[in-house]
């Protein structure tokens, strides 16, 4: 019985001594996720970058995987250790549905991503095609004459004192003073008028008193 126990016993030890002995399996690093940089959408011309990351646990740190890229069911690298996949000048036809394979060098954990979608960017025709600037055109002798500046201007000329319009100058009548002449000539007949009556009368009072001093003496 004794011999059963110790048995049993050794056969546990064993057992913890092989189970934590053993290596642990690769399976638990992440499945690969595939990103580009600096955008998945790049202009043309431009360079892009794909990135398949993960991560190996911390106990099999030094262990080495391998890393495969393809586009619309092609692969583009196969079994290379960089993550890393760069296309150095964009294009159309790098445009696609793209994804990565992490796996390790036996085979025996492979682990892909998920698609990630690449559209290239087209350049406008603006963009692309470099600016004309027209070179300044030399001026014809006869726009070269004609924009040069006039000569001085001959002195203007002063009038002569023979001349009698331009020696004595224009006499504007005044329209207030005409006015004012015209009330005072009406005035003036109005006076004469008055002159003419008041004369009138004067002699016919002198021709009333004239009979009366020549028959006084006859009486």
């Amino acid at each position: 019985m004794k011999l059963d126990c110790v048995i049993m016993a050794w056969a546990l030890y064993l057992f913890l001594v092989m189970f934590w002995a053993a290596p642990m399996p690769l399976k638990l690093f992440p499945t690969p996720v595939l990103r580009a940089t600096p955008s998945a959408e790049p202009q043309e011309g431009s360079p892009v970058t794909l990135n398949c990351q993960t991560k190996l646990p911390l106990q099999r740190s030094a262990t080495r995987l391998l890393f495969s890229f393809y586009k619309d069911d092609r692969a583009v690298r196969s079994r290379d250790l960089s993550p890393e996949f760069q296309i150095p000048t964009a294009s159309e036809e790098h445009s696609g549905s793209y994804w990565c394979e992490a796996a390790t060098k036996d085979n025996q954990l492979l682990k892909r991503s998920l698609q990630l979608e690449i559209r290239v960017q087209r350049l406008s025709s603006t963009a692309a095609s470099p600016t004309l600037t027209s070179a300044p055109q030399k001026p014809a002798a006869s726009e070269t004459a004609s924009t040069e500046p006039p000569g001085p201007l001959p002195p203007p000329t002063t009038p002569s004192s023979e001349d009698p319009c331009l020696s004595s100058p224009l006499v504007v009548p005044d329209p207030h003073l005409h006015h004012q002449m015209g009330i005072l000539l009406k005035h003036v007949q109005e006076v004469r008028v008055l002159l003419g009556h008041l004369v009138i009368e004067l002699r016919d009072l002198s021709g009333h008193r004239k009979p009366e001093t020549t028959n006084a003496p006859a009486k």
